[in-house]
C-alpha cells in the first residue's frame, strides 16, 4: 500500500460520520492496522508509553481506553505492567487485542457513552489515538475520571487542532477548576506523522485525578 493510500486511510477513520461508521472502518482495517500504521511513522505510541512508563507504576490496575489492537498493552507487558483492561468500540480491533494476551479482561465500549465499570475500578488509565477528529468527545473525560481512583494518573494524547477547536481545551480546564483533575505534566507539540500528513501535530497530556 502506498503512502497516499495510507493517508485516505487516516482520513477514513478522521471522517467517519458517526459511531456505526467509525466502527465500520476500523473493523475493516483491524487486519492491517499494525503493519500500515507502523509504515506511517506513528509516534504516539512511542511517545505515550514513555509517559504511561513515567507516571503510571507497573503494580497498578489499569485501564486502556479506546485499544485498538492492543499495540501499547503489548509494549506495557513487556514492561511488567500484568494487571491491564482494554475496551474500544471495534470488536475487529479488540480480537487482536485479546490474541496479544497482554489484558486481563477485554471489552466492548463506547467512550462517550457510559462505561459499565463501577466507580473507581482502576488505579491509573491511558488513552492513545483516540481523541482526535471524529473520536472520543469531550464528554468522554467525565467518565474517565469517575472508573479512575482519586490520586490515579491519566495519560492521553490528543490532536492539536482537535484539542484547540472542538471543546476539549474547555473542558479540560473546567474540570480543573472544579477540582476534578489537575494537571501533572504534558508533552511539546510534535508530528506523529511527519513524512506522510506533516500537518497532523499532537500532544500528550497527563492528570491526576482528584475526585470522581
Amino acid at each position: 500500500m502506498s503512502e497516499s493510500e495510507l493517508s485516505q486511510r487516516l482520513d477514513r477513520v478522521y471522517r467517519a460520520r458517526d459511531l456505526s461508521d467509525l466502527e465500520r472502518a476500523y473493523d475493516e482495517w483491524a487486519s492491517q492496522y499494525d503493519e500500515e500504521v507502523s509504515r506511517l511513522g506513528y509516534l504516539l505510541r512511542a511517545v505515550s508509553t514513555g509517559y504511561i512508563g513515567r507516571f503510571i507504576p507497573s503494580a497498578s490496575k489499569v485501564v486502556d481506553a479506546g485499544a485498538g489492537t492492543g499495540l501499547i498493552g503489548a509494549y506495557l507487558r513487556i514492561m511488567g505492567y500484568d494487571d491491564l483492561t482494554a475496551f474500544d468500540l471495534s470488536e475487529g480491533m479488540l480480537e487482536r487485542a485479546r490474541f496479544r494476551g497482554c489484558y486481563r479482561d477485554v471489552h466492548r465500549m463506547v467512550l462517550g457513552k457510559p462505561l459499565d465499570f463501577e466507580a473507581d475500578s482502576f488505579d491509573h488509565g491511558y488513552a492513545v489515538g483516540v481523541f482526535t477528529e471524529g473520536h472520543a468527545p469531550p464528554e468522554s473525560f467525565e467518565e474517565i475520571i469517575r472508573i479512575i481512583k482519586p490520586g490515579g494518573f491519566f495519560v492521553f494524547s490528543i490532536r492539536d487542532d482537535v484539542y484547540r477547536e472542538r471543546g476539549y481545551r474547555e473542558k479540560q480546564d473546567a474540570l480543573e477548576r472544579d477540582s476534578r483533575w489537575e494537571l501533572a505534566g504534558a508533552s511539546d507539540l510534535f508530528q506523529p506523522y511527519k513524512d506522510s500528513k506533516p500537518e497532523v501535530i499532537s500532544r500528550v497530556f497527563v492528570y491526576r485525578i482528584l475526585t470522581g
